[in-house]
Parts: structure tokens; C-alpha cells; sequence
């Protein structure tokens, strides 16, 4: 499998599997938690494969480039959280 190709397929799984268990997490907080959580956290691993091919990542897929692909997916879950916790404040 080609480099690129392997992270690219590399950072929608972990942003899948951090976003669906963010989602699960955040489900009692609002509905669209469940949707966002997951939509965030794939983007923020992409970024992350976007980053490092940036500074020069061009080499198999190694350990730096999954943990920056967690800790941006993460964000995005955390991101998540903040807006759907806005939101489900002002409607209470």
C-alpha cells in the first residue's frame, strides 16, 4: 500500500474510532453530538496527515504522525463538546 494512501486510511480510522467514542461520551449532552464529535475528530486527523506531510513526513507512517492524529482527533472531540455545550445552555 502506498504511503500516502496508508495515512490517509490511517487518520479516518483513528478520527472514526475517537469520534464514535467522543459521540457515545457526549450523547447525553445533545443529539447532534453524536454526528459532530465523529465529523471533527476525522478533520482534525486529517489536518494532522496535512501537518506532517508539510513539515516533511515522507517516510512510512510512524508513531509521531498517529500520535499528532490522536491528540487533533481528541480536539476535535473536545471541540465538540464545547459546541454542543453552548448550545444545549441556552436552550435550558
Amino acid at each position: 500500500m502506498d504511503t500516502p494512501l496508508l495515512n490517509f486510511v490511517a487518520a479516518i480510522g483513528i478520527g472514526l474510532v475517537i469520534g464514535v467514542v467522543g459521540g457515545f461520551v457526549l450523547r447525553g449532552r445533545s443529539q447532534s453530538a453524536m454526528w459532530m464529535a465523529p465529523v471533527l475528530a476525522i478533520v482534525g486527523a486529517l489536518v494532522a496527515s496535512g501537518v506532517a506531510a508539510l513539515f516533511g513526513d515522507r517516510s512510512d507512517y510512524g508513531y509521531k504522525e498517529g500520535a499528532l492524529q490522536v491528540v487533533l482527533a481528541v480536539a476535535g472531540v473536545v471541540l465538540a463538546y464545547l459546541l454542543t455545550g453552548r448550545g444545549a445552555s441556552k436552550a435550558a
